[in-house]
């Protein structure tokens, strides 16, 4: 395979009309029945919808042991990407072409049966990628080694931890010997031991001719690993070139607000009670302005904007920040408050500079509330942002946080050196 080439890549979904919503038996009938899908697909009609492109108008060329990452926001259209480039979903619009062999690490585990031993996960995954058994056999060791499972070869994987799970796939994966490699946020799993030891698994492939598309929201990891990287935003290619001039023009999006709905998430949970309700929830700078991402070397503020129904509530504030879908802190409000009128009502997070990791993070809400019982808000992913800045001369930042901590030096002179000169 010379190069990985994406021509004017596009994937439509068809959000269902509300009235196709309300009526699902007819919806199904419509499925069933003999309607030319044009029809189907034409908004306003009965049974129609409305158009989502979650990827358009995508045009990029790969060459052969390139290592390509892919940032945004979000919902941008990375993962679609990929899944389209693995052969998970099929494109609406547009071609990929010079495949060669792909392995993908779009998700954890799969392809794996839980009830299969690592060693049969490694038969069953080389048979699927069209190697002898033979072949297959003479790799496992290497394997193994590599995925520090020689303890645990036979157990059944159900019983293996995710760090074992993740050690193991990104293992096999390797070993496939692939043309390309997918891989999906999965290398920012497990401990940095391992992550170090990937990233310089990958980088040593890259040499030898594997090509990667690597998508990630660590951006210190995305611009040490890659030779060249796009940006995706709403399903459209922004820009695509050197990692740190990308990176940059990505960053200075994000604190101008740019794709925050993309980044927003998918808000869940129970948002109002007879109460109070999580009007909205905001990130803002010591000006107290609205900004899109988080610039590690200053103060910033999470502001929980709540509407007060019934006046006369005791409430307290709870904030939880997440980190690559791990929860790296929870804050509380020290103190309850009571709510003595009704409207808005502000609460303000601070969150002290030099804190931060150069990452994405996620806010989740909640509000207590106790007026004849208690009861809770809940806005689960109320708020997604991007923390950037840290020069620490180059170093690859690691963890959730990065707290700028003071070190001190003392010297000690050696005792007996020290009576020898008294004397």
């Amino acid at each position: 395979m010379d190069s990985l080439i994406v021509e004017d890549l596009g994937k439509r979904y068809v959000i269902p009309s509300k009235k196709a919503a309300a009526e699902p038996r007819k919806t199904i009938n419509l499925g069933v029945a003999r309607v030319p899908v044009p029809r189907l697909l034409l908004p306003g009609r009965p049974g129609g919808g409305q158009d989502l492109w979650a990827l358009r108008h995508a045009s990029f060329t790969v060459p052969q042991g390139m290592i390509l990452g892919i940032i945004g926001a979000n919902g941008a259209g990375k993962s679609t990407l990929l899944k389209i480039i693995a052969r998970v979903t099929r494109p609406t619009e547009g071609r990929v072409t010079g495949f060669g062999r792909v392995v993908s690490l779009l998700e954890l585990g799969a392809g794996f049966n839980p009830d299969f031993s690592a060693t049969d996960n490694i038969l069953m995954n080389a048979a699927m990628h069209g190697i002898s058994r033979q072949e297959a056999l003479s790799r496992i060791p290497e394997i193994i080694r590599f995925a520090e499972l020689d303890d645990f070869t036979d157990n059944p994987i159900r019983q293996f931890s995710s760090g074992m799970y993740l050690r193991l796939a990104f293992s096999v994966a390797m070993n496939m010997q692939p043309d390309i490699l997918l891989a999906d946020e999965i290398l920012a799993v497990g401990d940095i031991a391992f992550q170090e030891r990937c990233l310089q698994r990958v980088a040593d492939e890259s040499a030898r001719g594997l090509t990667v598309l690597f998508v990630s929201h660590d951006m210190a990891a995305v611009a040490r690993l890659c030779h060249r990287i796009i940006w995706i935003d709403k399903g459209e290619v922004m820009a695509d070139g050197e990692p740190d001039r990308v990176v940059a023009q990505y960053e200075d999006a994000a604190l101008r607000g740019y794709g925050r709905e993309s980044g927003a998430g998918e808000r869940t949970g129970r948002h109002a009670n007879v109460v109070a309700e999580v009007a909205s929830v905001r990130l803002l700078n010591t000006l107290r302005e609205e900004i899109g991402a988080a610039p590690t070397s200053e103060d910033i503020y999470v502001r929980i904007r709540l509407k007060v129904r019934k006046p006369g509530a005791t409430l307290r504030g709870f904030i939880d920040l997440y980190a690559k879908r791990v929860l790296v802190f929870r804050s509380t409000q020290a103190e309850t408050f009571v709510a003595d009128h009704r409207g808005v009502v502000d609460l303000f997070v601070k969150i002290p500079a030099d804190l931060l990791a150069e990452t994405t993070y996620t806010v989740n809400v909640t509000v207590y509330t106790f007026l004849v019982k208690e009861t809770k808000v809940v806005l689960d992913n109320a708020l997604t942002f991007m923390a950037y800045g840290r020069d620490d001369g180059g170093q690859l930042k690691r963890g959730a946080l990065a707290p700028r901590l003071e070190w001190t030096v003392q010297s000690h002179m050696n005792a007996r050196k020290k009576r020898k000169s008294l004397a």
